[in-house]
Order: structure tokens, then C-alpha cells, then sequence
């Protein structure tokens, strides 16, 4: 029996009756090239009801997910998300493929939903499986038919597996509808699925988004029932949730990923890192060849204070410099920070060029994280070029919090930036920036895998970055005269030695 809400549970229901009853578990391919054979119709039809099943299963899924993510996420912060949302939804009619991005995107990583779109190194996810084999039946690239065999009895297993795995996500769940709106109900929390899924004009059954049409006028939605399609002939309660999405994200870095608030915070309580920010920054303004640093240390010792206070201070001195904070969300995935470093550079006009397609890339930014790895690694082998004022000639890329970054999408690591990627998103050889663009990283020390980098310089003052010694705190509080007992209590209870 399916936990899936009805009446989308008809058609799995449906699906493992007939799989029952063809007797395909555990099949062989001889066993099963005789039912193709003796009861080809049977078998079509349980491709049928198993692909509409999954068909549903993966709109619906995306869309809880998707509603779940903008119910409980802060958009304003989110600028991967905004993009992929109108990207997949809006500025495209929504294939299989997209449905399939918008559950990964809006999915928590570990989670039980996030198992239909994880994937090996080289291999499919299951949502991927399907979205494969539906297109092959449905292009008649396979047919029930002798020598399509081994692709049958690879879908079969793919449909079986996703409608098992689904119903496993749908236990103890409810698809409500509560004042002319549908609800998905879970461990008790509500998630508004309006305007995803409405109620249809004829029979009152849900409807699930499909895409708009007609110049992105006219929204279809798809029956959970009859698979049939009904238009409605405005798109107004659809623009009300794109619209402001698109608005944010014209306004570029400055509105979709500002941090000038913290900045100013650390800014304020910046003490005793005089020496280790003054290190950065010489590093920061030399020729040394060696120009990817690592800062680490344990939490709480002011890493974030100190990047602050270096970003101000290379400001000061004319030293362009790009950065990001990690912080809640996808803002802490390292696709994203792409976007708001390349985003940064454009607001500061650090970004030359007159060649038309990268001044299209650059405005409408690629959504695959190897692509818009080989756009960033362009505009800093090509088109950046120093002010007069900048007399070092060098640009700082600042991210701060690599582990935070992991725990949002573990899959990424920065090793990733350092490689150059062919049009399949393959590594092909590792790229290195010149000298004059510094790359500075923080992490927790034991909470993040850093890579060794042939280029990475050391500096000892920041690997690590320990606690304030007394030297430090006699002079970060030398205004009030402190006698050398304060000194030593204030470190032995601040347990910052």
C-alpha cells in the first residue's frame, strides 16, 4: 500500500500490482524476454503506470521541497537559489531536468530526500535514472521488445526502486487542502504549497505547476490524476513569488550577499591582531609567487575579526579585494560564492573585456559550478587589469569559513577552482592564477580537508591562529594601565592562551 497522498498513490498502487503480478522480482533476462514475448501489452502498461507514477513523484517532490526551502529560507541571502528558482522555473518551460535541480537545490543535504538525487563519482542518481529511461521509452529509443531486454530490466528496477524509495519519504505525511489551498503536512509542520499546487477548475482534484507558457503568461499545471492539463489565464499569484526575485537580484552583490554589517561589527571589536593582519597584508601587497593562504585555527579565535579588519585595511590601501563570509544557507555553498565574487568584481568594475559572449556569461551568469568556475578563472586571466592607484597591481580573493561551506554541500571542496573543466564538466588539468591574485581561506582546524597546493604560502602567525597572548593583551588594553596580574587574569579566564 502507497503512502503517497492521493491520488497520485493510485498510480504507484497501480505499478506494484502489476510488478507483482508479472512476478518481476529478482527477474532474469530470460524470464523476462519471455513475458515480453507471451504479454507485451501487460508489460508496456506497467511502463506506463511506472513512469506516470515517477513522473508525479518527481514533480511533487520538487515542489515540497522547493516550498519548504522558501518557507523556512531567507531568499534575500540566497542568490544561488533566486537564480536556479527563476532559471528552472520561470525563464524555461520546467523538463524533468529542471524539476530534478529544483529538488537538489532545495533539498537539505543529508537528509532522506536528498538520497534520490545523491549520486557516486561517475554513476547516475536515481531521480537521473529515471529522467533517462523515461526519455528513452518515451522517444521509442526502447520498446518492449527482445533486444531493448537489458534496458527493461534496468528500467524496471529504476521504477521499482523510485516508487519504493518514494513511498518511504511520504510516511506519516498528508496532502491537506485548508481554505482552497494545499498543505503538505509532516511531524506536524505545515509547508504551503500554494501556488505549486492548486485545486483544479473541473474537479476539484490538486494540480501540480507545470511551467509558463505563451511568453511566460499563461501557467499550465499538470492533474495528479488523469495527467491531464488545465491553463489558467493569469499568471498573477506566480508573479507575486518571481517577481521580487528578479528585482533582487538585479541589484547585483550589493543586495544579494551583503556583509558590510559584519564587517563593521568585527571592525568594532577588533583587538590585539595587529601583528598577524599586518603579515596578511604584507603578503597581501608582495610579489611572492607563493600566493594561496591558508588561515586555521580552533573556533572562537577571531578569524573572522581579523579577515574583517585585513579587508578594511587593504581597502585603505587601494588593494582590490573580493570576499565572502559564509553564512546561512546556500549562501555558504561554494557555487554560490562564485556568483557573488564575480557579482563583487563587476559592482567594482574590475572586469574588463569588449568580447560580447563573456559580457552576455557576465550578465546572465552560467547555473553549472564548472562553468562558472572557467568564467571566474577568465575574467582573472583576462580581464583584470589594476587601477593607477593600485601600485601593488595585485587582487585579494577573501573566503572565510571553508567548513561551513563543506556542512552546506560537502561535495564542493576548494580544490575545485583550481581546475579547468571541459564542456562535460570533466577536469582536465589544474589551473593556477598569477602572482598577483592572492587567495586567502579560513576553516576550522580538524573541520575541513584543505588541500595542499603547490602555491600555498606559510605564515606562521596565522597557521595557526592561537589565542592572544600576554604581549597582545597588554597592549590592546595598555589605555587603562592594566598591572601585570590583570594581564595574566584576563587570560587565564578569557582560556585564550
Amino acid at each position: 500500500m502507497s503512502f503517497l497522498p492521493k491520488p497520485i498513490s493510485n498510480y504507484v498502487d497501480r505499478f506494484f500490482n502489476q510488478y507483482e503480478s508479472l512476478a518481476l522480482e529478482n527477474i532474469n533476462l530470460e524470464e523476462l524476454d519471455l513475458i515480453v514475448r507471451k504479454n507485451p501489452t501487460e508489460l508496456n502498461n506497467l511502463f506506463m503506470s511506472g513512469l506516470g507514477a515517477c513522473t508525479l513523484i518527481l514533480r511533487l517532490g520538487a515542489v515540497i521541497q522547493l516550498s519548504k526551502r522558501l518557507q523556512e529560507g531567507d531568499t534575500d541571502e540566497d542568490a544561488l537559489l533566486m537564480k536556479q528558482i527563476l532559471e528552472n522555473l520561470r525563464e524555461i518551460l520546467p523538463s524533468d531536468t529542471n524539476w530534478k535541480t529544483i529538488w537538489q537545490i532545495c533539498c537539505e543535504p543529508g537528509s532522506k530526500w536528498s538520497k534520490c538525487v545523491e549520486h557516486e563519482k561517475g554513476k547516475q542518481s536515481l531521480i537521473e535514472r529515471f529522467i533517462t529511461l523515461r526519455n528513452k521509452y518515451v522517444h521509442e529509443l526502447i520498446s518492449v521488445k527482445s533486444q531493448y531486454v537489458n534496458d527493461l530490466q534496468k528500467g524496471i528496477k529504476t521504477l521499482n526502486q523510485f516508487c519504493s524509495q518514494a513511498n518511504e519519504l511520504y510516511g506519516n505525511t498528508v496532502l491537506k487542502e485548508k481554505d482552497g489551498k494545499y498543505y503538505f503536512i509532516v511531524e506536524e509542520k505545515e509547508i504551503d504549497l500554494h501556488p505549486f499546487v492548486q485545486k483544479g477548475n473541473a474537479d476539484g482534484l490538486p494540480y501540480i505547476f507545470q511551467g509558463l507558457y505563451n511568453n511566460k503568461s499563461t501557467p499550465e499545471l499538470i492533474s495528479t490524476f488523469h495527467g491531464d492539463i488545465e491553463q489558467q489565464k493569469e499568471s498573477n499569484h506566480f508573479d507575486v513569488l518571481f517577481d521580487p526575485m528578479r528585482n533582487l537580484l538585479k541589484g547585483g552583490a550589493g543586495q544579494v550577499f551583503d556583509h558590510r554589517n559584519r564587517i563593521e561589527y568585527y571592525n568594532e571589536c577588533f583587538v590585539g591582531r595587529d601583528k598577524e593582519s599586518r603579515d596578511i597584508i604584507d603578503w597581501s601587497s608582495s610579489d611572492n609567487d607563493k600566493n594561496i593562504l591558508p588561515i586555521f585555527s580552533q573556533a572562537g579565535m577571531g578569524k573572522g575579526a581579523l579577515i574583517a579588519d585585513v579587508i578594511s585595511k587593504l581597502s585603505d590601501e587601494n588593494i582590490p579585494v573580493l570576499y565572502h563570509f559564509c553564512g546561512s544557507g546556500l549562501a555558504n555553498n561554494l557555487h554560490a560564492i562564485i556568483y557573488h565574487l564575480i557579482l563583487q568584481g563587476k559592482k567594482m568594475q574590475l572586469w574588463s573585456t569588449e568580447d560580447e559572449e563573456l559580457q552576455k556569461k557576465i550578465t546572465k551568469l552560467p547555473s553549472k559550478y564548472t562553468d562558472v568556475i572557467m568564467l571566474l578563472h577568465t575574467l582573472i586571466d583576462e580581464c583584470f587589469f589594476p587601477t593607477r592607484k593600485n601600485t601593488t597591481g595585485n587582487l585579494v580573493i577573501i573566503i572565510d569559513g571553508l567548513d561551513e561551506a563543506s556542512v552546506a554541500y560537502s561535495d564542493y571542496n576548494i580544490s575545485d577552482y583550481f581546475s579547468n573543466y571541459d564542456d562535460n564538466g570533466e577536469a582536465t588539468e589544474s589551473w593556477n592564477s598569477s602572482a598577483k591574485i592572492k587567495w586567502i581561506f579560513t576553516y576550522r582546524e580538524g573541520y575541513y580537508q584543505f588541500p595542499n597546493f603547490d602555491t600555498q604560502h606559510e605564515l606562521k602567525s596565522v597557521q595557526p591562529l592561537l589565542g592572544l597572548d600576554e604581549e597582545s593583551v597588554s597592549s590592546a588594553i595598555a589605555n587603562f594601565n592594566p598591572s601585570e596580574e590583570f594581564v595574566k587574569t584576563v587570560i587565564e579566564r578569557g582560556a585564550i592562551s
